[in-house]
Order: structure tokens, then sequence, then C-alpha cells
């Protein structure tokens, strides 16, 4: 992957070398390219009122093909499964390969979707927050619920998502329980379970109640995403609603889950650095959250 800066256009792409991680990994695992269709959305409010008096039928607009990476557990299952959304980096390493590995390690059908590709999008960010133009990553997630479901070896009711960094908070944007109208969605598909590696939290603001499980693991250094206001949205487990669990990670900074980043790295001048203790507990946190809410077992 090429690495560049434009600051003509506020699209910043990730900074820093690939680091090596000699560390044994979880167990080979095949991975496998699929395509497969974003959530087609529909036309509503005020385009559509001056459709109809046009004489118009609105129709919803489709959504575009894009790729993912699918992994799968041994056996034949049904076996829950994971969406993953990467930050707007794009895809590194530990997202295709090794987190993929880890998961179907724990019993889960894994599909990472690749947002960019099929769209001819180069991954990256810019400085507002927006992704590139075309990329539409809320009907990517539902595309990757449809397409799990719709698989026999996947157990439809018991899907999640991960996401990291700017992935981390679709999965927020997500946990609005009026987000199933946003997509076409007929038959009435939700995710179970989500789980935001270094999100900004803010995308819960006004979110009253979830409409599933969440766990945020970020670092209390996190100068991209800020700590503070993942701590303001915590619930607990047993409350109302369902619980929004948040670990905060003492002198841990953005993206600590990911190799990628190095010892110093850097996304919009803000420091990243891998850390290995955060990510090894924050992996353990993920584990037993998704086997949780996902599988039913006891905490």
């Amino acid at each position: 992957m090429r690495y560049l800066i434009s600051a003509a256009i506020g699209l910043v792409l990730a900074t820093g070398a690939w680091a090596q991680h000699t560390e044994p990994g979880p167990p080979s695992v095949a991975v496998e390219k699929v395509e497969l269709q974003a959530a087609a959305r529909p036309v509503g409010g005020l385009m559509a009122r001056k459709m109809r008096e046009r004489g118009e039928e609105p129709k919803p607009t489709p959504g575009t093909r894009i790729e993912g990476y699918l992994s799968k557990p041994t056996g034949d299952g049904p076996f829950p499964a994971v969406v993953v959304l990467p930050d707007c980096v794009g895809l590194t390493p530990f997202i295709r390969e090794t987190l993929t590995a880890q998961l179907a390690a724990w019993g889960y059908v894994t599909l990472v979707l690749d947002s960019w590709t099929t769209r001819q999008a180069e991954a990256g960010c810019f400085l507002n927050g927006q992704e590139p133009p075309g990329v539409d990553r809320i009907a990517d997630a539902y595309g990757g619920l449809f397409y799990l479901a719709g698989l026999p070896m996947v157990q439809r009711d018991r899907v999640g998502l991960l996401g990291f960094a700017t992935g981390g908070v679709i999965v927020l944007t997500l946990a609005e329980p009026q987000s199933q109208s946003s997509v076409v969605n007929d038959k009435s598909l939700g995710f179970k379970t989500g789980l935001a590696y270094y999100p900004e939290c803010t995308a819960l603001g006004q979110v009253q109640k979830a409409a599933f499980p969440l766990l945020i693991l970020i670092g209390r250094e996190d100068q991209r995403t800020r700590a503070q206001e993942c701590e303001e949205v915590a619930r607990p487990t047993g409350g109302d609603g369902n619980s929004i669990e948040v670990q905060i990670y003492p002198g841990v900074k953005h993206g600590f889950a990911d190799p990628h980043w190095g010892a110093a790295g850097s996304i919009f001048g803000f420091p990243a650095a891998y850390d290995a203790k955060a990510a090894e507990d924050a992996l353990a946190r993920a584990h037993a959250f998704l086997d949780r809410t996902l599988k039913g077992k006891p905490p």
C-alpha cells in the first residue's frame, strides 16, 4: 500500500512503517476473498415527496458491489459471525489476516469489509472525518450482515460488529435503535452485539438506549479520539437497557491494537503506537465479550 499525505484535498493516509511482529499468532486459517452487495438505501424525506408529486414511485438506491475477506472455523457449524469494519486507513495485515484468523479460532465466521477497492477509492481519512466520495460504510455494514445471514454455516441471529477507529464509529452509530430504517431491510435483520476499538464516542451522544450491548476499548492518551467522551457514555451491565462497557488503558495511545503503527506512528498529526500489553488484554476482553453476547457464555 502507498502512503501519501495530500493537504490539497485534506485526505490523510496512514503514516509509519509496517511493524514486524514475530510473536506466535493464532492458527492459520483459509481466508477467501468474496464479493457482496452493500445494502440499498431508501429514498426518503423531501426527495421522496417530490417524486410522488411528479407521479413517480420512489425506488431505493441499490447498493454497490464491494469486496470482503471471509474466514470460518473448522467444522460445519452453524456458527455465530462477526462483521469487521477497519479504520479509514484501510486493511492492515493485522485486520485482514491476524485478527481474522483469531476470530475464526474462537469459533466465529468472520467477514472483513473492504469499502474502497471496487469503488476505485483509495483508503484514507478526510480531515473532517468523512470518507472518500462514494463510500457508504453503513450500507456496507448491513450488506455484510445480509451476506452472512445468507450462508448456511452462519447463525443469522447471532452476528456482531467489530470496528476500529472510524469503523468503530460506525459500530456506535448502528447502536442507534432506528438505524435499521436507514437501509432497505425487508427481513428486519439486526446486529446482536458491537465492539469498538478507539472510536469517537460522540457518535453515541444522542443514543438513549443502545440497540445491542457495546464494549469500547480505548487508551487514556488517545489524542485522536478522547477517552473521556467514552467514559461519559458508559452504562453498567444489569442497568436499564443494553450495557455500554468501556475499558480505558492508562498511558496508551491511539491504534494500540495494531502492529501497523509500530512504536511511533502518526495520523492527523496525533500519535499512534502499538502497545503489546494493552493489545493482549483488549483481545482477551473482546473474546470474553463476544462469547458472552453471541454464544451466551457466562461472564
